[in-house]
């Protein structure tokens, strides 16, 4: 999976996610095939063998090294979808998994994972909610049984599963979702429409929903289209119609309350121990135009951030267009100045200082990092390098 969080969103099913599929025989789920409470399939039934596939899966998120365990941060979560559907919340199981990817997911049997980039992106409890909403939604629908029924004649489709149920550490086999599955765009419609009853229902603010997508939309057009394999507009109606759709729609709801709930500070406390390693991971995936729109978008509703602005400067450190060397070395000093930033900051300086040329600076810079990371893994290297300043 070489791609960016915003372009392969909501992927469903097992995890799996693909292409949009025009609309077939399989019609969206009506309201009758909403998935009744406390249900289970058939034993003789084919949606039993697909319960027992997801079982598989689900039994691999709870071994996988990828799992973030923090009992704070899964009772967050758990409580954001319980708000959603009280009546289920004692029969979806969620997982974080820590992946820097844009994703979350549910399988037919209440298995919910949730990956750390969608959790990186959103700035409050309602933008997340939108999406769990969304993804809950297919689950409730049964939407996922059907894409089973199209899918399970697929080639390659048995041998994608016993490949994926091998563990969830292994994220080369997610490029194989691409041709084996994909909600039709009704389906999609479908879900949209009932999430957003769901979190509105639950109070969520109605704006909040059409706010994350127009950002990751932004997001994913600073990728080159071939960069991509699940792209967000290709398993998702039409980009302009959805996002019309969302914006009508939260202005007709919008003036019906007075009390709807952002959670901007819950969010942040509950994100906020984790978000210096999802920059990190971030920015590890090296498209760096997307991270710099991401990190500008979190600085809209925190523009003192330290440690927003350190990983500003990063951006332009690695990025190294023209003219970045010097945005690198203003953002890192705005970061000093403004406090919160993590020591890394000084290296950051001292590499920008050390290639401008200004040794005096660097070797302050360097040690400034060394005395507040003085057991940092790159220490031997700083070391070497003001040995040669």
């Amino acid at each position: 999976m070489i791609v960016r969080p915003a372009l392969w969103v909501l992927c469903a099913a097992l995890a799996l996610c693909g292409t949009e599929q025009a609309a077939g025989p399989d019609k969206p789920a009506s309201a009758e095939d909403t998935l009744p409470l406390n249900y289970t399939p058939p034993p003789d039934s084919d949606e039993a063998g697909l319960w027992m596939t997801s079982g598989q899966l689900e039994r691999s998120f709870q071994t996988s090294p990828l799992l973030v365990r923090d009992p704070a941060l899964n009772a967050y979560v758990k409580r954001v979808v319980c708000k959603l559907v009280p009546e289920r919340c004692d029969s979806i199981r969620i997982y974080i998994l820590d992946v820097p990817y844009f994703n979350a997911a549910m399988s037919p049997n209440g298995t919910m994972q949730v990956w750390t980039g969608l959790l990186l992106r959103a700035h409050n409890e309602a933008q997340l909610a939108f999406i769990l909403g969304h993804e809950t939604s297919h689950y409730l629908l049964r939407h996922t049984v059907s894409l089973w029924r199209r899918a399970r004649d697929t080639s390659g489709f048995a041998a994608f599963f016993t490949i994926a149920t091998a563990g969830v550490g292994a994220l080369a086999t997610f490029a194989m979702m691409d041709s084996l599955m994909a909600y039709s765009r009704d389906e999609e419609r479908e879900a949209d429409a009932r999430g957003l009853e769901l979190a509105t229902a639950a109070g969520y603010e109605p704006e909040q929903n059409a706010f994350l997508w127009r950002e990751l939309l932004a997001e994913e057009k600073t990728i080159p289209k071939h960069e991509g394999i699940f792209e967000f507009t290709n398993n998702h109606p039409d980009t302009q119609e959805r996002m019309a759709t969302m914006t009508k729609r939260a202005g007709e709801l919008e003036p019906t309350h007075n009390d709807w709930v952002v959670g901007t500070d819950d969010y942040r406390k509950a994100t906020a121990a984790f978000r210096e390693r999802w920059l990190e991971e971030d920015l590890g995936l090296g498209h760096y135009d997307a991270s710099l729109l991401l990190i500008n978008n979190l600085l809209l509703d925190e523009p003192n951030s330290g440690e927003l602005k350190y990983f500003q400067g990063e951006i332009y450190r690695r990025r190294n267009a023209e003219g970045d060397a010097q945005k690198a070395m203003d953002a890192y000093h705005v970061a000093i100045a403004d406090g919160g930033a993590p020591a890394a900051v000084y290296r950051g300086l001292g590499l920008s200082e050390m290639k401008a040329g200004d040794k005096a600076s660097a070797r302050q810079a360097f040690v400034q990092y060394l005395a507040a990371a003085p057991t940092a893994d790159d220490r031997a290297m700083i070391e070497y390098y003001l040995s040669h300043l």
